[in-house]
């Protein structure tokens, strides 16, 4: 009998994916508007303030403009004018019609802060102009190279903040590789901007956070953390910026290791090639980016006797690992991609290729609406609450089977039909022939 009781490292690469090192559950979530305002330290030596263009997009972004807000306010703050830097809105809904702002611009409307929009359909910013003199750019999660040309207008230059500890993990997406690579230390780093390549400048401030005491973190919860640690040490180098470019490192090349960003294949699992423990960690560090896909093949045998296939693809939603499951208690055990309804939790069990299961309680059919397990168990014809996942070949499919509809003739419709009435055969049959 399979057993979910220790965790261990895997060395064997996974659809292109780096590394992965499964670390237990999610961990508590904290944002920054549970965190205290800072407070400016009186007499220090740089009491000029800087005006501040800020380059950003998403929502790590937008609590960073946030904490210069604030900071701005405060008594003695180095920080004077702010003005933001953001792509276009764009089109969102089910119709592509509905004009969406970034969260940047949200909260600038909020707080009255000019906003400046980058080029419409392009990519780069290389044809593009500073709108106004600046003491220093701030950039965060923005997703635009800063050319050269644009640097050089600022009079202090400008600075990045960047959720790793730099030469670690450069790239889009160093979060969801500080799960895949199960770090139990992270950081945050304030860096100078290179005009040459992306996250190549001179570190100016760094703070570690050390994840050993969260069994699993998850991308959300992560992302919190570092936003409100990148949030503080982006304001308190600010307010000493000579001091900190004076005492700049340069990032060690022999420790450069890279974080691309996140592609929507990674998001396709194979249960007769991945552990359990991989997929959930895998859900744990893109799920709320993509989702963890497999697909389902829906059956139908139609009047005719003849079969017509569907191969459905499968969302999976809140993914976990269950300490025990009904699947394990089949003998022989059960293939990969197996699953099983487990009644007492109201989720279904995968059978993956470690012999574990991942566990979970809601699917997402494309497409459709995200459903209870229970409900794509009762709605997708899984009988015996045991069914399986995987595209299934026309001479793997027999009327009976989990997944597998079979059209009634017409007799047998009326025959429930006339029960349900409660009417007798000859009453039916009159009805019938009165409506024709």
């Amino acid at each position: 009998m399979l057993r979910l009781t220790t965790w261990r490292a895997f060395q064997q690469p996974l659809h292109n994916l780096p590394s992965i090192l499964f670390i237990g559950k999610i961990g508590q979530k904290q944002t920054w508007a549970n965190t205290r305002l800072y407070t400016t330290t009186q007499g220090d030596s740089e009491n000029k303030k800087h005006d501040i263009l800020f380059f950003g997009t998403d929502e790590f972004a937008s609590n960073h403009l946030k904490a210069l807000i604030l900071e701005r306010d405060q008594p003695g703050s180095s920080i004077g004018n702010i003005e933001l830097v953001c792509p276009p809105d764009r089109l969102t809904g089910r119709k592509m019609n509905e004009l969406t702002p970034s969260k940047t611009k949200a909260l600038a409307t909020l707080y009255d802060i000019p906003v400046h929009h980058t080029p419409v359909k392009e990519k780069t910013l290389d044809n593009w102009q500073v709108p106004g003199k600046f003491d220093l750019g701030v950039v965060v999660s923005f997703g635009y190279f800063i050319p050269p040309h644009v640097i050089e207008t600022f009079k202090k230059g400008a600075v990045n903040v960047h959720p790793s500890l730099l030469p670690k993990y450069r790239g889009a997406a160093p979060i969801q590789h500080t799960i895949l690579g199960g770090d139990e230390v992270t950081g945050v780093t304030v860096q100078e901007l290179d005009d040459k390549a992306f996250d190549a400048g001179r570190i100016l401030s760094q703070e570690k956070v050390d994840l050993s005491d969260e069994v699993a973190p998850a991308y959300p919860s992560l992302l919190n953390k570092l936003s409100d640690v990148g949030c503080k040490l982006l304001v308190s180098t600010l307010r000493k910026l000579d001091y900190h470019k004076k005492n700049a490192k340069i990032q060690d090349p022999t420790k450069i290791t890279s974080a691309p960003k996140i592609k929507k294949d990674w998001a396709d699992i194979k249960f007769d090639v991945m552990t359990a423990w991989q997929i959930e960690q895998l859900h744990r560090a893109i799920g709320s980016q993509y989702p963890i896909k497999t697909i389902f093949t829906f059956s139908r045998f139609k009047r005719s006797k003849k079969l017509k296939q569907r191969f459905v693809t499968m969302s999976l939603h809140n993914v976990f690992l269950p300490l025990d499951s009904p699947a394990y208690y089949y003998n022989p055990p059960l293939e990969p991609g197996t699953f099983v309804f487990d009644e007492n939790s109201g989720s279904v069990h995968v059978c993956c290729a470690d012999g574990n299961v991942i566990g979970f309680t809601h699917i997402q059919a494309e497409s459709k609406k995200t459903i209870l397990a229970k409900d794509f168990v009762n709605g997708y014809e899984i009988r015996n609450n045991v069914g399986q996942f995987g595209e299934l070949s026309e001479e793997d499919v027999e009327a009976g089977m989990s997944g597998v509809r079979v059209t009634k003739k017409r007799a047998e419709y009326n025959k429930v039909i006339r029960k349900r009435l409660r009417m007798r055969k000859v009453d039916f049959e009159r009805l019938v022939l009165n409506k024709r």
